[in-house]
């Protein structure tokens, strides 16, 4: 049985991908880490560990790509140094298993706020902390862009599969008002998993070609 599509994506704006390397490499100094290129043979052996794609910058967005490997405390640390360091807002941004998408927001160097579409079947990635996302908050953070604030609130349309207002959504079904898309060629509902990708594109952030391949390494003792 094939499996879904599991992915994490830090989106870092108005920043370019040598600062981003350059704040990441920081971080991971300080973890008695190093960075170590990566050929694409390489890649696939690092598929399930703490390997990182980083993009060209594009449309004002750096786009950073992590591996499948679920570590979540450190990785989170990381960005929002490179945000402090860098003094600039961003996203990470998850799919898990097709099913279901979420995102933390955060600007100079603190979380802003997190989201999660749904949490009934696995819980949630962000603890006890509130997930349900806001939009107002995700368009303070980036002004330039003239987000459309109805279609933030789309996007961010949190749901409980035990909630009896979704129990008979027929997902198959595009006219379902319920699950109907946000904006005309999204390709999914704003309740299927896939609104990861329409979520990205509604921010403008498809980020540019791939820059550099990296891993971290614990750097050798004295």
């Amino acid at each position: 049985m094939p499996m879904g599509t599991f992915q994490r994506t830090n989106l870092f704006y108005g920043v370019d991908h040598e600062q981003v390397y350059a704040a990441w490499e920081e971080f991971w100094r300080r973890e008695g880490h190093s960075l170590e290129a990566l050929r694409d043979d390489d890649a696939r052996r690092h598929y399930f560990g703490d390997y990182y794609t980083l993009h060209e910058q594009s449309d004002g967005w750096t786009v950073l790509n992590w591996t499948n490997g679920w570590e979540w405390d450190l990785r989170r640390r990381a960005q929002l140094h490179v945000s402090r360091v860098l003094d600039c807002p961003g996203l990470l941004v998850f799919i898990y298993d097709d099913d279901f998408w979420g995102c933390e927001l955060f600007n100079h160097g603190s979380v802003v706020d997190q989201f999660q579409q749904q949490t009934d079947n696995i819980g949630s990635f962000f603890g006890d902390l509130p997930c349900k996302g806001r939009p107002d908050l995700l368009l303070a953070q980036f002004p330039a862009l003239n987000l459309d604030m109805e279609h933030a609130r789309g996007y961010l349309t949190h749901y409980s599969i035990d909630d009896p207002a979704y129990e008979d959504v027929d997902w198959e079904d595009e006219h379902d008002p319920r699950n109907s898309p946000v904006r005309p060629g999204d390709g999914c509902g704003r309740l299927d998993g896939g609104a990861f990708w329409a979520f990205k594109n509604f921010l403008g952030a498809g980020g540019g070609p791939a820059w550099r391949r990296f891993t971290t390494e614990p750097t050798a003792s004295a």
